[in-house]
């Protein structure tokens, strides 16, 4: 993959881009934020990764940027900060997944294969399920009129636990729909991620059951209201 790494550390930078480059893919680096997000808009990246805290505006902004202007390009957000509020606002703002400094190279690597495989996979076809709709070209669902735009890992999340509506999906089953890999997943990322995507789908005015329940020591089951 054509990969741009956004880091200011220049020797986290150089230690990330030989390793990328040892695994076959092609890296541009940007040590700047205002850097990072005009590469993106202007660049054909298939996947970024992105330090939070960087010169001028920090990673929060450079997501705001890009995604605000339709930047698709899947983003791995680097950071040191592992406080939840902070890792769900990187998912508000459109990142894709995220992984704590101090990391492990080949952790990395597999986070970046993973995004390999979700570009090379088909796009499922649209999945309407009781008053939700899930549209993949747009990574969109749609609830009473709403339209409830989705970071591609809650993509993944929801389109396999509409799929399997009715039957309970293991947290195995999620982990490996969203990420591709079991042993590297930290055992609070799948919860983060379910929480983020249960706060987009509920809103005040619907009644009723959640639309997805946890069913505990089994997984979650998604029913339609």
């Amino acid at each position: 993959m054509n990969v741009l790494v956004i880091e200011d550390d220049k020797r986290i930078a150089s230690l990330v881009e030989r390793a990328l480059r040892e695994d076959g893919h092609k890296v541009t680096l940007a040590h700047e934020g205002q850097e990072g997000a005009d590469r993106l808009l202007a660049g054909q990246f298939d996947a970024a990764l992105l330090d939070i805290l960087l010169p001028g505006i920090d990673g929060f902004q450079v997501l705001h940027q890009i995604r605000t202007k339709r930047c698709k390009t899947p983003v791995l957000v680097l950071t040191a900060v592992d406080a939840v509020p902070k890792i769900l606002h990187a998912f508000d703002l459109g990142a894709d997944d995220y992984l704590v400094k101090p990391f492990i190279l080949e952790i990395l690597l597999a986070r970046v294969s993973a995004i390999a495989r979700r570009i090379a996979r088909p796009e499922p076809v649209i999945v309407s399920v009781g008053d939700l709709t899930l549209n993949p070209s747009r990574r969109l669902a749609t609830r009473h009129g709403r339209d409830i735009p989705l970071t591609r890992k809650q993509f993944e999340l929801l389109n396999l636990l509409m799929e399997r509506r009715g039957l309970i999906t293991s947290r195995e089953q999620l982990i490996e729909a969203g990420w591709g890999h079991t042993s590297e997943v930290k055992e609070n990322t799948l919860d983060v991620y379910i929480h983020g995507l249960r706060a987009k789908l509920e809103s005040s005015s619907d009644k009723g059951r959640p639309l997805i329940r946890t069913i505990h020591g089994a997984g979650y089951l998604f029913e339609a209201n």
